[in-house]
């Protein structure tokens, strides 16, 4: 079996690479330009999935990671938590399309017809300041920086731990 081959194609000021991990394994990533972000889809093994935020070097955070038995799973959650940060709708529809042709020919998947990309209401806020209220929002319980978009829940880095939300508490600053 021959080794992955890598490529490099940018969209506006998203650049998507893959990176061979072997001769069934890779990395897709998605990496801006404008926050210095990236985010990883890595298939490690058969069955195996992990979906990495690094952030750039100025925010000195640590690196947020989701691993994966479904390869489902996996690329709805590294395509909900892409960095799209000033970027036009058309590039960032462009550049899932090109990801999901990526994971579907390395996962050796009939090709996809008709995708849809729906954009999860606070996937811009990812590494912001953001407020989750109340279930009936009448007052404010917590703040910290969104981390990660989890199903219909947003993870939070609040000031010594982190907590998932339901999306719908969450607000950006």
């Amino acid at each position: 079996m021959s080794v992955i081959e890598g490529s490099t194609k940018e969209f506006g000021n998203t650049t998507i690479l893959l990176h061979s991990l072997g001769s069934s394994c890779y990395r897709i990533e998605w990496y801006s330009r404008m926050t210095g972000a990236s985010t990883s889809l890595a298939r490690l093994t058969q069955g195996k999935y992990v979906v990495i935020r690094k952030w750039a070097q100025v925010k000195n955070m640590a690196d947020v990671s989701s691993e994966f038995s479904s390869r489902n799973s996996a690329l709805i959650h590294f395509l909900n938590n892409v960095d799209i940060v000033k970027s036009h709708d058309d590039w960032i529809s462009a550049a899932k399309q090109h990801c999901l042709n990526l994971f579907v020919e390395n996962e050796g998947l009939k090709p996809v017809t008709k995708a849809s990309f729906p954009k999860p209401r606070l996937q811009g806020a990812i590494g912001k300041e953001v407020v989750v209220k109340s279930k009936l929002g009448e007052r404010e319980i917590a703040q910290g920086l969104l981390l990660q978009l989890v199903g219909n829940q947003a993870e939070i880095q609040l000031t010594n731990s982190k907590k998932k939300y339901f999306s719908n508490q969450v607000y950006i600053r």
